[in-house]
C-alpha cells in the first residue's frame, strides 16, 4: 500500500511574485489538491488546460506518493524536461527510447531512419508484382504509406484503412505485398536494413510489455498519443495518471488519438492557467465554444498576469521573445520569401525545403526527387491542383508559389538556409507553425491569417458532419496558437475582427 508524505526537496527558484518558473504556485491549488489526495491504486485522466501547470502537478504528486513509476511522453523533449524535474524515484522516457533499451536496438549497430524509403524497397524487389491501373513507382509508393500508417497503428494487421487507394483491387493487392515486406521489417535481428524509430516500438508492442517494478505509470500529452503507445500501456496493466488537454489535440493527421477517451476512469481538471491573463482566457473560451464538444470546464486565467491582444497590422518591430505563427508551412514561406534577417524556425528548416521541394519535384514530374509525405498523396500535380480547388488550404498555398516562383524556388531556400539560426539565441525573430510551437510559451505572439475563423469551421462541419473532426482540429490548432503569449496576442484581422 502507498502512503503519502510531504515534503520532499526544495521547489524551484521562486521568482518576485513567489511563483515557481513554470509560474505555477507553491501551495497546492484545490484542483490541485483533489488530484494529489487521488492515491495512484487506480487509473485517474488530469485535463490539464494551456499554461495549468500539469507538470508541477505530476512533480508533487510523484513527492506525495512516493513510489517507482514510469512516466512516457512522445514527445522527446518533453521527456528530458520532465528528467530534470522529477525526483530521481521516476523514470521518465519517451515511448521509443524505452522500447530501443528493452529490444537493444543499440547494439544491433543498425542504421536508424526516419521512415521508409523507395530505395528500402528494393530489398523487396520479388515481392512487388504489378498492379493493373498504378506505375512501378505508383505501387511502390502506395506500399510506403501503408507501411506508414500500419506500424502507427495498434494491432497486429493490415487493415483496409492503412491504405488509402480508392480502386478495391488495388488496394487487396497493396495490402497483401505491404503485409509480406512488414513481417519482414518487423525482424530486424534477421536482415541489415535500416529500422525506423516506429518499427522498433511496433516491435515491441506487438512481442513485449512493460516489466519492471512500477507502481504505476504516468502519461503525458495523452490527447495526443500514438495507438501504438496506448496499446503498449494498455498491456502493462499498471494504475496510469493520464494527463492532457482534449483541446489541445492536433495531430489526427499524423494517426494520433485522444487517450483521454479511450479509458474509463475518473476526471480532474485544472482550470487556472498561470500563463497568461484573463483577456488571454476569455479569448481560449471563446474559441472552444466552436468545438463539436465544447468544455465543460471554461479556462480562467492569471489574475496577476497582464495580457493585451491586439489587431495586427502587418508590421511589427520584434524583440527578444517574439514568436510568428503560422497554421501551415506554406505561410511560413509566405512571411520568409522577403526576409533578410536573420531567423529561427522552430524544429528546423528541413521541413520547410521538404514540403516545398517536393512540390515543385510533383510539378516537373520528377516522382522519385517526392520526399514529403503529403505531397506523395498526389500521383499527378493534376491531382493536385484539383485538391486545392476543392479547399485544401495547404495544397493552394504550395501551388501558389510554385507556381510563382518556379524554377527559382530551390535558390530562395538556399538563401533561407543562409538566414536560418539553429540556436533561437542567435536570431531576431522565432518563427513558426502552432503544431510545432506547441508546449512553448512566449512574451509576444502574431497569429498570421491562414488560421481558419471558428464560425467558418462551424458553417461548414453543419453542412458536412462528416468534416467534424477536423473542423475541431482546427479550431484546437487556433486554441493552441493563441494560447503560447504570455503577455501580449496579435491576432490577424479577420481573426481580431471575428473574436474580440
Amino acid at each position: 500500500m502507498l502512503t503519502p508524505i510531504w515534503g520532499g526537496r526544495a521547489g524551484r527558484r521562486l521568482d518576485a511574485h513567489g511563483l515557481r518558473r513554470n509560474h505555477a504556485p507553491m501551495t497546492p491549488t484545490a484542483e490541485q489538491q483533489a488530484i494529489l489526495d487521488r492515491s495512484p491504486s487506480g487509473t485517474i485522466k488530469v485535463v490539464a488546460g494551456a499554461g495549468c501547470g500539469k507538470t508541477s502537478t505530476l512533480v508533487q504528486y510523484s513527492r506525495r506518493w512516493p513510489a517507482t513509476a514510469l512516466y512516457l511522453a512522445f514527445n522527446r523533449a518533453i521527456a528530458d524536461e520532465a528528467g530534470r524535474r522529477f525526483p530521481p524515484i521516476i523514470e521518465t522516457r519517451t515511448a521509443h527510447s524505452f522500447a530501443h533499451r528493452a529490444l537493444k536496438v543499440g547494439q544491433r549497430n543498425a542504421e536508424l531512419i526516419p521512415r521508409y524509403r523507395h530505395e528500402h524497397l528494393r530489398a523487396f524487389d520479388r515481392m512487388i508484382h504489378p498492379v493493373p491501373g498504378m506505375s512501378d513507382w505508383q505501387v511502390r509508393a502506395a506500399i510506403l504509406r501503408t507501411i506508414d500508417s500500419f506500424l502507427i497503428d495498434a494491432g497486429s494487421k493490415i487493415r483496409p484503412d492503412h491504405c488509402d487507394l480508392v480502386v478495391k483491387s488495388q488496394r487487396i493487392a497493396v495490402r497483401e505485398m505491404t503485409r509480406d515486406i512488414v513481417k519482414s521489417l518487423l525482424k530486424f535481428e534477421r536482415h541489415d536494413l535500416p529500422i525506423t524509430h516506429d518499427t522498433y516500438l511496433k516491435s515491441f508492442e506487438l512481442w513485449h510489455r512493460i516489466e519492471g517494478q512500477f507502481a504505476y505509470m504516468l502519461l503525458d500529452e495523452a490527447q495526443d498519443l500514438n495507438p501504438v503507445l496506448i496499446s503498449i500501456a494498455r498491456k502493462a496493466g499498471l494504475p496510469t495518471i493520464l494527463v492532457g488537454d482534449p483541446y489541445q489535440s492536433i495531430y489526427r493527421f499524423r494517426g494520433a488519438v485522444d487517450a483521454m477517451q479511450q479509458f474509463d476512469a475518473p476526471e480532474l481538471p485544472l482550470t487556472l492557467s498561470w500563463r497568461f491573463g484573463p483577456e488571454i482566457a476569455q479569448l481560449a473560451n471563446r474559441i472552444l465554444r466552436h468545438s463539436s464538444k465544447p468544455p465543460r470546464h471554461r479556462l480562467h486565467g492569471n489574475p496577476r498576469q497582464e495580457t493585451e491582444i491586439v489587431r495586427y497590422g502587418g508590421r511589427l518591430q520584434p524583440r527578444p521573445g517574439t514568436a510568428i505563427l503560422a497554421r501551415t508551412n506554406a505561410r511560413l514561406f509566405e512571411s520568409l520569401a522577403a526576409i533578410d534577417k536573420p531567423f529561427h524556425l522552430i524544429g528546423g528548416i528541413s521541413d520547410l525545403h521538404r514540403q516545398l521541394s517536393s512540390a515543385l519535384a510533383l510539378r516537373q514530374r520528377r516522382h522519385h526527387h517526392i520526399t514529403d509525405p503529403g505531397v506523395a498523396r498526389f500521383t499527378s500535380w493534376a491531382l493536385f491542383e484539383h485538391a486545392a480547388g476543392r479547399g485544401d488550404g495547404e495544397a493552394r498555398r504550395l501551388l501558389d508559389i510554385v507556381e510563382r516562383h518556379g524554377e527559382r524556388l530551390p535558390d530562395i531556400l538556399t538563401r533561407l538556409g543562409h538566414l536560418h539560426r539553429e540556436r533561437e539565441a542567435d536570431a531576431g525573430l522565432i518563427i513558426s507553425t502552432a503544431h510545432k510551437a506547441k508546449g512553448r510559451e512566449f512574451d509576444t505572439v502574431v497569429v498570421l491569417d491562414d488560421f481558419d475563423d471558428p464560425a467558418d469551421l462551424v458553417a461548414r462541419r453543419q453542412k458536412d458532419a462528416k468534416w467534424t473532426t477536423e473542423a475541431d482540429q482546427q479550431v484546437n490548432l487556433l486554441y493552441v496558437a493563441c494560447t503560447r503569449a504570455t503577455n501580449r496576442l496579435y491576432l490577424a484581422p479577420k481573426l481580431f475582427d471575428a473574436l474580440c
